[in-house]
């Protein structure tokens, strides 16, 4: 359980880097306020894609983007969005291609678009952490699929409003594969998408959240970063339970952030990795309880500031199992899927690392069986400078 502590560490961090993609929907600084709205109505827009397919070429492809909002925010409070939902239906020509090459199965990744605007900035978040489970395909006939991933949640600053709407794009990735598993020889396809433009344009908006009540800023740092490859390490105070209790927990990120960024063009940021050490206190009391392995879920906050636009990000990511070794301490790494981002007009971005991340630690026995989970809560030490990063975005 506890070691998810340590890459809550690490997370932070690294989301600190992916922060120059949370920017898009704006940029802030500042500790985030624990509670959210509640999660009001879904929205629902049946839109149409364009996707290129490999052999049958460019098709419409129909989908229902689902998603769940407030009604309204405030400032200072965080905003929690359901998951992300995106039913599509694959026509039969489609489907037909599949089979011809023996297609027994298939499942894969995807990369959705959001558009954000706030406080007079608009940006573009590429988020990759959708997943296409796997189906078979029929024997005849269209075949549905349901794709899902995780939003980030915000913190906004300053009253006025939060627009969320789908993005132009949506990029899939899909692993086929035949009736013994072994790769068919289309291998994994790469389709690229993007709303149809009709005349009238669809309607992409998923809402217009109103935010009232202006909180008191808090100034982020502005001080200067080395840009292309980066190394920060930050002190952590991780709360685990008795007899542990709040334990440091050092996260080192490492990666590549690009020294620009060009108003429309995407920017991405490369290699990132996040190492988090464990100390022996933590792994002590992993091996007592029978731990033999630690994974979990959580979101990391990470402060970004555009031009004066701050905001708060609390970016959702996944830790995969990791062994807790016999003796001694232990350091987890993760590679996470750092989203993209398009900036809609020139600035500069600076990125910290936020002050929190909530999630939830899993522990595994040797068998594989559930040792327990529980919440974890960790904060960045005091005293220590969070920026990571300053990158300026040109016309």
């Amino acid at each position: 359980m506890s070691a998810r502590s340590g890459f809550p560490g690490r997370r932070i961090g690294a989301i600190a880097v992916t922060a120059v993609v949370a920017a898009s929907v704006a940029v802030s600084a500042g500790p985030a306020v624990a509670t959210g709205h509640a999660v009001a109505g879904e929205v629902t827009r049946n839109l149409t894609y364009r996707c290129t397919f490999p052999l049958v070429g460019p098709q419409d492809v129909t989908g229902a983007v689902r998603i769940a909002l407030p009604d309204a925010g405030q400032a200072g409070v965080r905003i929690v969005p359901s998951d992300l939902s995106i039913d599509v239906e694959l026509s039969a020509n489609i489907v037909g291609a599949l089979r011809a090459f023996q297609t027994h199965h298939a499942e894969g990744t995807a990369v959705a678009d959001v558009d954000t605007a706030y406080d007079g900035k608009q940006l573009t978040l590429g988020l990759p952490g959708l997943k296409i489970p796997r189906k078979d395909i029929p024997p005849s006939g269209t075949l549905k699929l349901a794709i899902t991933g995780a939003m980030p949640d915000f913190v906004v600053y300053e009253s006025g409003s939060l627009s969320l709407a789908a993005g132009a794009q949506f990029n899939a990735k899909v692993d086929t594969r035949k009736a013994d598993n072994t790769p068919t020889a289309l291998g994994v396809l790469n389709v690229p998408c993007a709303v149809k433009a009709t005349i009238p344009p669809q309607d992409v908006l998923f809402a217009t959240i109103p935010i009232s009540n202006s909180a008191p800023g808090i100034a982020a740092p502005h001080a200067a970063a080395p840009l292309g490859d980066i190394s920060k390490t930050l002190t952590y105070a991780c709360a685990f339970p008795d007899p542990v209790g709040t334990q440091d927990v050092t996260g080192t990120l490492t990666g590549t952030i690009p020294d620009s960024g060009r108003v429309g063009q995407r920017l991405r940021i490369t290699n990132l990795k996040i190492n988090a050490a464990l100390n022996d206190t933590i792994t002590n009391e992993l091996r007592s309880r029978e731990v033999a392995s630690v994974g979990g879920s959580g979101r990391a906050d990470v402060d970004v500031d555009f031009e004066g636009t701050r905001l708060t990000i609390g970016i959702p990511g996944t830790v995969a199992p990791i062994a807790v070794p016999p003796t001694g301490p232990m350091t987890g790494t993760i590679s996470p899927d750092t989203p993209s981002l398009i900036f809609r007009q020139p600035g500069t971005v600076n990125v910290a690392a936020g002050q929190g991340l909530n999630g939830r630690v899993d522990g595994f026995k040797a068998d594989g069986s559930s040792a327990g989970q529980l919440p974890l809560t960790c904060t960045v030490a005091p005293g220590q400078d969070p920026h990571v990063a300053s990158v300026p975005i040109t016309a």
